[in-house]
């Protein structure tokens, strides 16, 4: 009888002839808080129940190595390279870093805010929480593009976790959500977004947190713990990104909503209690809502800006010919917003966008490879059919998550866009993985060589998928987009920190494109000397330009003039200066292959561009 027992519950986990056939008081490994303490230390364990503990005990060690899997790929993926690829700071990550150090060695932003809500930055007002992140870690690393990136590749890979864990909560199928996970671990999406300082990847894993917080509480004793942990998730997700200000209310709304009949059993002081907590962590927000830098900061991103409106007039006036009665009742502005909105929504399901060529924008994609594999698109839409089909209710809060996503991201005057709807990577992941346990299950039907060319084939195209993206990422992405991410703004940059203090004056074209915070943030420039020196201009929708800082200038050129100045250094490019003007110094971006045919001829040869050229005046 002992060795059969053994056989099956484990050698050493129970021995029924020793001192420990009475189970502990307090077991060390596990505990199981629905056994009365008093019945474990007075009864025999039954064969069943020791062979239940040892199951639970494996299925715990299981786990336990799928998270440590799951984390591990994920900080593999998103910190290879971190620093280097994508090859320069776009303009976002280096103000992004530049107010975080301002913030480290002043408690002022760039502007002289103190720790400031909002961040007032190229055009629109940045949320605080990634910039006060990213504070911390230069205090550890200095400023460096690693650690503008990190706070991003480190939330980015504990999304991975965070998924795994919210979709085994809610549907209780450790597979699918296994596959979830791994699909967001090795996602282009989720991997171009957590390899940038790009704040709505915080907002996400903020955003997943609390929903995992939520569905926990449903099921736990200690509800008031998890409903005050989801509570400050979704806030800190409403404080991370300007889209996520509408998205994360209308989320938490919509799922208390959905569980609401399980939600019922929580104690009204305990609801009272997190309402009081979670206006407590919002009343910033709330106090400056219709402030500039609030709601209001968003309106020309949405369609309610002046280019859509331009459109929509431009369109009426073809038809001023028509009688007035026409043109009030069907191209009124009421009704030209709802079929706009229509138009976006239909424009956000772009198949085009998600599986096969991604965002055009360069510093939101790659150009080649969708923000989904390619091989994603069957598995999305056995997916919807599997869930619906069988009616797995269990992943309708996937559903609501969707949902909410496009209905939010078509209100943007631009979609689809790859920011505004990067919520939207939780979902297809899920869905995309339910499919490919449908799909497993439709192949095992086939028998023999049809079932191993099936398999073989299905592998293969997985394989070359994931290869042709991570290559294209790698090798293809830094070269040539390079530019989009101002590849030649830290060389300049450099060269410039040893040579300043030759100069009384350094101009900057500001034709050239370079940008200011690129200065600021490669010459670590002093965030108080910056703050006294520098001379701003508004422009007509209210926000600053740099004029100049200690002797950086920044102006179109004159040329007539400005190179006749002593002492003077000038930035260009070469577009836009005198042929007989020649540059001192030249910055290049990366030499990429261009590849031509003409009349069914290739033609192949190498192109290097020109980034920016340095020019030292040469006084009468």
């Amino acid at each position: 009888m002992r060795s059969r027992l053994q056989r099956i519950v484990g050698e050493g986990v129970i021995n029924p002839s020793s001192s420990a056939h009475r189970a502990p008081a307090r077991p060390e490994s596990i505990s199981f808080p629905h056994y009365h303490s008093n019945i474990i230390k007075d009864r025999p364990l039954s064969y069943s129940v020791r062979a239940m503990i040892h199951m639970i005990m494996i299925f715990q060690q299981k786990t336990t190595v799928i998270l440590l899997f799951l984390l591990s790929l994920s900080l593999l993926l998103r910190f290879y390279r971190l620093g280097s690829i994508p090859t320069g700071l776009n303009q976002d990550e280096s103000a992004i870093g530049y107010n975080a150090y301002s913030i480290l060695k002043t408690g002022r932003d760039e502007y002289g805010n103190r720790l400031p809500l909002y961040f007032k930055s190229f055009g629109d007002y940045k949320l605080p929480l990634y910039i006060y992140l990213t504070a911390f870690i230069i205090k550890i690393w200095g400023l460096t593009e690693f650690a503008v990136r990190f706070p991003s590749a480190l939330l980015g890979s504990f999304s991975v976790v965070i998924l795994y864990l919210l979709v085994n909560q809610v549907s209780k199928n450790p597979k699918i959500a296994f596959l979830s996970a791994i699909f967001l671990a090795i996602n282009p999406w989720h991997l171009h977004f957590s390899r940038a300082a790009f704040e709505v990847n915080a907002a996400l894993f903020f955003a997943l947190f609390g929903t995992w917080m939520l569905t926990k509480s449903i099921d736990s004793k200690y509800k008031l713990r998890y409903l005050l942990l989801s509570s400050t998730g979704f806030c800190l997700s409403l404080y991370s990104y300007n889209v996520t200000r509408l998205l994360s209310p209308l989320l938490l709304i919509l799922f208390i909503l959905y569980y609401r009949d399980k939600l019922k059993k929580i104690r009204s002081i305990d609801i009272l209690s997190v309402g009081i907590f979670t206006l407590i962590l919002l009343s910033p927000f709330i106090i400056s809502i219709f402030t500039p830098s609030g709601f209001a900061s968003a309106k020309g991103a949405l369609l309610t800006s002046a280019d859509v409106t331009a459109r929509n007039l431009e369109f009426r006036s073809y038809v001023l010919a028509l009688p007035d009665v026409f043109e009030k009742l069907f191209f009124n502005r009421f009704v030209m917003l709802i079929w706009n909105y229509f138009e976006n929504l239909t424009l956000s399901l772009s198949t085009v966008f998600f599986f096969v060529k991604g965002s055009t924008h360069g510093n939101q994609g790659i150009g080649n490879v969708g923000m989904f594999y390619l091989f994603q698109f069957p598995l999305f839409v056995a997916g919807i059919i599997y869930i619906l089909n069988y009616r797995k209710r269990d992943f309708y809060p996937f559903f609501i998550w969707a949902i909410v996503v496009l209905i939010v991201m078509s209100l943007s005057k631009e979609v689809p866009h790859a920011t505004r709807g990067y919520f939207l990577a939780v979902p297809i992941q899920v869905f995309s993985a339910a499919g490919l346990v449908l799909i497993i299950r439709l192949i095992d039907r086939f028998k023999g060589l049809t079932k191993t060319l099936v398999i073989f084939s299905s592998i293969a195209l997985i394989i070359f998928n994931i290869n042709y993206y991570f290559l294209s990422y790698y090798y293809r992405f830094p070269i040539l987009y390079a530019k989009a991410w101002r590849y030649g703004d830290r060389d300049l940059s450099l060269y410039l920190k040893g040579i300043e203090q030759n100069y009384s004056k350094i101009i900057f074209d500001s034709k050239s494109g370079f940008r200011y915070s690129s200065l600021l943030f490669y010459l670590a420039y002093q965030p108080e000397e910056f703050q006294k020196s520098v001379k701003r201009e508004d422009d007509a929708e209210g926000f600053s330009q740099v004029k100049s800082f200690g002797n950086f200038v920044f102006k179109d050129i004159n040329w007539q003039e400005d190179i006749k100045e002593n002492n003077t250094l000038i930035i260009t490019h070469p577009d836009n200066k005198p042929p007989q003007v020649l540059a001192n110094k030249i910055f290049y971006y990366p030499e990429r292959p261009i590849v031509l045919s003409d009349k069914e001829q290739l033609v192949n040869y190498p192109y290097r561009e020109t980034a920016y050229e340095v020019i030292i005046s040469t006084p009468l």
